[in-house]
């Protein structure tokens, strides 16, 4: 997730992206304005012995397919006379592939695979400048963490975890200094509650949290195939109450005197 720099593009639809990008957006003015103005501190460099800060590896470490197997073949996708797609084989068995998903004659994607033939680890591209943004790592073919750069300084600073395939949790360093200052958990899904550290002693601080539906109004799309929920109904009191029950009323009936609806 985008924190306050500004960001990078969002995956594609090969990839998996948990929030849409007008969400992005909102969330860091959101974010922003609620910390600047509601806390309105500088954060410092703690050094005391109750130091919790938590550090990060924030370089990018690749793995290389080309030349892992025995023997390679390639896929010319469209015809053009140009691989877009090269596996790496040891024998009969797919170590890795490297994919050009736009036929720009550039590597979008690697994918690595276990020896179930199930993927252990994907290297994507999404904004295709070349440099890889995200590293995907799976074990048994489910996902378990992305890792992410999200700003153009080409410095991880988003780690997202998921537990049986689902986020759980996310990681940030908001201000690319290598230390985790974000805190991002899914009590629901695609609902994000958000603790920062604002005073750089590594844990969240009081009052810095924010939960971004409730202070939003954000509704989360649903997921395909599941039932929406029935919206709950508006707050407005008695009057609400009142307009609630005229819009249950059927047609053709006669709708219950205010009186009579009354306690």
């Amino acid at each position: 997730m985008e924190g306050f720099r500004a960001t990078r593009a969002a995956p594609d639809a090969m990839g998996n992206q948990q929030f849409s990008g007008n969400m992005k957006s909102s969330l860091t003015f959101f974010l922003l304005a609620t910390l600047t103005l509601g806390c309105g501190k500088k954060a410092t460099e703690t050094k005391s012995a109750a130091d919790a800060r938590q550090h990060r590896e924030t370089k990018i470490q690749l793995e290389t397919c080309a030349g892992s197997g025995s023997s390679s073949d390639a896929i010319d996708a469209n015809g053009d006379g140009k691989p877009e797609i090269v596996r790496s084989l040891k024998g009969s068995v797919e170590m890795c592939r490297t994919v050009d998903l736009n036929f720009d004659g550039q590597v979008d994607r690697t994918v690595f695979y276990d020896g179930q033939g199930k993927e252990r680890r994907v290297e994507s591209d999404f904004d295709r400048d070349g440099l890889v943004d995200e590293i995907a790592t799976y074990e048994a073919g489910l996902i378990t963490l992305k890792s992410r750069v999200t700003t153009p300084d080409g410095k991880l600073d988003t780690w997202e975890f998921f537990d049986k395939g689902v986020l759980s949790r996310t990681e940030r360093d908001e201000n690319g200094d290598g230390i985790i200052d974000q805190w991002w958990e899914y009590p629901s899904r695609g609902c994000p509650l958000i603790h920062v550290d604002e005073n750089g002693d590594g844990r969240p601080d009081p009052g810095a949290s924010i939960d971004y539906c409730k202070e939003t109004g954000y509704t989360p799309p649903p997921v395909p195939g599941e039932a929406e929920a029935a919206p709950s109904p508006a707050d407005f009191g008695k009057e609400g109450e009142r307009v609630e029950e005229l819009s249950n009323v059927k047609e053709g009936t006669d709708a219950p005197s205010a009186e009579g609806s009354a306690p």
